[in-house]
């Protein structure tokens, strides 16, 4: 065998070493997704310099993995070997054109190679010998292998060069592979930190009593796998704390998904939340997942749930008791995994006591309870929620606002912000930093701003007069229901609560002509509450006189056509509120 074919079979030998390296750098990447792959490619990348070496006695001083950035702006040097340790400085003039061509670059005598007579990093380095390869796969260079010698001896050859490139098409491959998955890392990584910064617990701002314990319980709901159940008023912080719950817990790795159940009418509604078949309803032209089949392996919270109608709460109990749903139009049922958080402003035991709220479904989703409490019943977490939002909104301007004046302070404090809690709060203090000159919130901006937003920031509590009573009990009658006792599953409270709902929700509906929305955002409801309260009140009537639209009409103060019109919408699956409304109405 002649020296050339015992070097051609060594040289071999080595790349294929050097494979059984990446071979086993990939399968330990599909383990550990921490793993770096810079320890391989300084193992590998020693092979081959020695290899080079001992061919030739050559010496070199310095061999690297240049690859191009993530923007593509700058080079970077994923690994480096030689006598230099970490002196991983290179020619960029070379290494440019091997990239900008693509093409390999053998130069044997750099000082005095016509290409780079000019390249100040060649004089720099004191580069006698060199060469570049790049490193190319599926027709893109990403980088480029580089070695470098300044001995005045040995000068690298075209068997050198030949060699560099088997070896950079053996790793080139694996380095994609490795570049990409250092980037899902960096990105991964970074998500994780914006999602613990931003719904960590120290995202939920409070120190009083209540809340602390509020902090237990959510800590403790965090670690368990039980359905929670999260009460209050708009405004408090409910989803926030669902999130906390969710990205603290063991599911964190998993999808959160947020459906809101006042805000769809039920068809909608039960598609959104299970998904449906092609060809379910009009306008179904292809198949949906729903919101539990999104939500799998995670968790998925249903806020306002008591606006659910009755017949999706029948199939919500299923999907507790049984862990399936079933899309619209398909008659097959499919598993999932799922953790629900549910919320409500309301409260359930009275909606269940009124006969709005299934029973058994109530005590599936109430085995784990945490009330948050409003913000005027713990006043001493105003000023820290405050500055919280003075710092976030603050950012946006060239000259931040740096604080708020005690004075401004003290108003902040006396308010009982009952409209809708710390997102109320949160608008006042967003708006009053726009508008504010001085370093910190002055009374006077602060004053203008609760005029300003009018019933968004509600005045401090008063004691309202007897002439402004809104509400007065018929005596009589009201003994005779309190004699009587319970009707049914009704007691004389709940008998009551439903008449004055409905009362309140016609006067409302009266007010806007008919018009469910614009009712709801006056009365400051959803509209699944309006629609649900005015069907009930419109099936009552019509069946107390007896089917007769004209006596219905009358009793509830309503033009016959409206309520034929009316009857019809509430029974179709769209909305009901834009019969009757002209093309501009709100």
């Amino acid at each position: 065998m002649n020296p050339t074919s015992k070097t051609a079979y060594r040289r071999q030998a080595i790349l294929g070493r050097i494979h059984k390296a990446l071979d086993a750098f990939y399968t330990l990447q599909k383990v550990d997704w921490e793993f770096d792959i810079r320890d391989t490619l300084r193992r590998i990348l020693g092979l081959a310099m020695e290899e080079i070496e001992f061919d030739g006695a050559k010496t070199i001083e310095r061999g690297l993995l240049i690859v191009r950035s993530a923007d593509g702006d700058d080079l970077e040097v994923q690994a480096g070997w030689g006598i230099g340790g970490d002196d991983l400085a290179f020619s960029r003039t070379i290494v440019g054109e091997t990239l900008a061509k693509g093409v390999p670059i053998l130069c044997e005598n750099a000082v005095a190679d016509p290409r780079f007579r000019n390249a100040e990093s060649i004089k720099a380095l004191e580069v006698l010998s060199c060469i570049s390869v790049p490193l190319a796969v599926e027709g893109e260079t990403i980088g480029a292998a580089y070695v470098e010698s300044r001995s005045a001896g040995k000068v690298f050859v075209d068997d050198d060069r030949a060699f560099l490139e088997e070896f950079a098409a053996t790793i080139t491959p694996y380095l994609k592979v490795a570049l990409t998955h250092q980037r899902h890392v960096r990105e991964i990584r970074k998500l994780r930190a914006e999602v613990e910064d931003r719904y960590g617990w120290g995202q939920i701002i409070g120190r009083s009593r209540a809340m602390a314990r509020v902090f237990e319980l959510s800590q403790v709901a965090a670690n368990v796998e039980r359905t929670v159940l999260i009460t209050g008023e708009s405004g408090v912080g409910k989803e926030l704390l669902a999130r906390a719950i969710h990205h603290n817990g063991a599911r964190r790795g998993g999808p959160f998904v947020v459906v809101d159940c006042s805000a769809l009418t039920e068809p909608l509604l039960e598609s959104e939340l299970f998904g449906h078949a092609r060809g379910a309803f009009t306008g179904a032209t292809a198949d949906k997942i729903g919101a539990f089949e999104e939500a799998n392996r995670g968790t998925i919270m249903l806020d306002e749930i008591a606006d659910a109608s009755k017949s999706l709460q029948q199939k919500l109990r299923r999907v507790l008791q049984e862990g399936e749903i079933r899309r619209v139009g398909e008659n097959k049922y499919r598993k999932v995994d799922v953790r629900i958080i549910c919320a409500t402003n309301r409260n359930l035991r009275a909606e269940v006591e009124a006969a709005r709220f299934i029973r058994d479904l109530y005590f599936r989703i109430n085995k784990f309870p945490i009330e948050v409490p409003p913000l005027r019943e713990r006043r001493e977490d105003i000023p820290p929620l405050a500055l919280h939002f003075v710092r976030q909104a603050g950012e946006r301007k060239e000259r931040p606002v740096a604080g708020i004046e005690p004075a401004s302070m003290r108003l902040l404090v006396e308010r009982d912000w009952a409209d809708n809690n710390i997102r109320e709060l949160r608008n006042a203090i967003e708006l009053a930093v726009d508008l504010e000159t001085a370093e910190s919130i002055q009374v006077q901006t602060l004053e203008k701003v609760l005029e300003l937003l009018g019933r968004g920031a509600s005045a401090p509590a008063r004691t309202r007069g007897p002439q402004e009573a809104l509400v007065e009990i018929a005596g009589e009658p009201f003994r005779a229901l309190l004699a009587r006792g319970a009707a049914g599953d009704m007691s004389p409270y709940h008998i009551v609560l439903e008449e004055f709902s409905s009362k309140v929700v016609a006067e409302a509906l009266r007010h806007s002509d008919w018009k469910l929305r614009p009712a709801a955002r006056a009365l400051g409801i959803s509209p699944m509450k309006v629609r649900e309260t005015f069907r009930r009140m419109l099936e009552g009537a019509v069946a107390g006189a007896g089917g007769d639209l004209t006596a219905a009409a009358r009793s509830l103060r309503m033009p016959v056509p409206v309520l034929a019109r009316k009857i019809d919408d509430l029974r179709m699956e769209g909305e009901g509120d834009e019969t009757d409304a002209p093309p501009d109405a709100p």
